[in-house]
């Protein structure tokens, strides 16, 4: 019951995440602050951090918990879909839980730009979506994906580890597969996948070299491939993936990324001046004749330049919504500083 209730009041006041840990009461965040649930709860024992934990996961997904320490996954409560996750501090279980938004967010409510819609008319190429958590990245797929399903007759693949937006088949099929779920891992998934004859595939992240290995493969051979990366820019975005081979694979790893990648999103969610809302920054690079070459050159300082010199054809530095912002009074001068590539740009646009 207590579990129930919890639920209920996230999904009545909306509140986008909760923390469930020993020896406190249940946490909620409102905008940027961490504030307490204590007006009718008792603090939580450890046996009651272990049953709430047990009361939203499979047997089959305690066992995988035991084992890895860590568990991330999804599910649904009154049709409102949850991410949770579920680890260990101390010994004792800890479960963090983010309400989704009921609705697939669509590109046009996001505030976003046409560029990503354009990106999704093409009938290959690799488009990566960056940042650390909590940036949208997500939000932002979803939205893409949403936006392939409305529009084109395709065969969408979605391998996630958790599923967070659940799509319904439009103009589109689209299907969804969870790792360790409906597929044991990311690799398995995806050597399947080339064999179901999927038109889109979106796989959540390129961890390692063998998946980066796989997105290039599949984009090359007539596959529109959405992922994700855990860096701040375009610039890193490619280093990185280059980064993950030898010495030897570079050069042809270089090739292929010319070839296959077309579009890449580093964004970020910048707070208000008064704290109580977020704005999102996008650098965006759109490859064209120049940015292939730079990639196949191994010019890849040139790249923020040539961002700047090519805004008519959609790209933009992430300094670019930065100041915007600051000229509108939206953000503090703390807040861009944390987030900015390139401060002294920005001090120079502003002056």
């Amino acid at each position: 019951m207590l579990k129930d209730q919890l639920l209920h009041i996230m999904i009545d006041n909306e509140w986008s995440d909760m923390y469930i840990t020993v020896w406190t009461f249940p946490s909620i965040k409102i905008g940027w602050e961490i504030v307490k649930v204590d007006d009718w709860l008792e603090v939580f024992t450890a046996d009651d951090t272990k049953d709430f934990a047990l009361s939203i996961i499979t047997e089959d997904q305690h066992q995988r918990l035991l084992r890895d320490k860590n568990l991330d996954f999804s599910f649904t409560f009154l049709d409102r879909r949850f991410r949770a996750n579920i680890s260990f501090q101390l010994w004792y279980y800890m479960i963090v839980l983010r309400l989704l938004v009921s609705d697939v967010p669509n590109i046009d409510d996001l505030g976003l730009t046409d560029i990503y819609k354009e990106v999704t008319k093409k009938g290959q190429w690799l488009i990566l979506i960056t940042w650390p958590t909590g940036s949208w990245k997500t939000t932002t797929l979803a939205a893409m994906i949403d936006y392939v399903n409305r529009n084109y007759n395709k065969h969408i693949i979605t391998i996630e580890d958790p599923i967070e937006y659940v799509h319904t088949h439009k103009q589109s099929i689209i299907e969804h597969k969870e790792v360790g779920r409906d597929v044991p891992d990311y690799e398995t998934a995806l050597i399947g996948a080339m064999r179901q004859n999927p038109n889109v595939i979106l796989f959540w992240e390129m961890r390692n070299k063998e998946e980066m290995e796989m997105a290039l493969r599949l984009s090359e051979t007539w596959h529109v491939v959405f992922s994700t990366l855990h860096t701040r820019s375009a610039y890193q975005t490619i280093t990185r993936i280059l980064d993950s081979f030898s010495w030897e694979d570079k050069s042809q790893i270089r090739m292929q990324l010319a070839d296959s990648l077309i579009a890449v999103f580093s964004q970020r969610l910048l707070r208000s001046n008064d704290w109580t809302w977020v704005v999102l920054a996008k650098e965006i690079l759109v490859k064209n004749s120049a940015v292939a070459n730079l990639i196949r050159e191994n010019d890849l300082h040139q790249i923020p330049s040539v961002i700047q010199m090519w805004s008519r054809e959609w790209m933009q530095l992430l300094e670019t919504d930065i100041v915007n912002y600051i000229r509108k009074w939206i953000i503090s001068e703390e807040e861009w500083l944390k987030f900015s590539n390139n401060p002294k740009l920005i001090k120079e646009s502003i002056l």
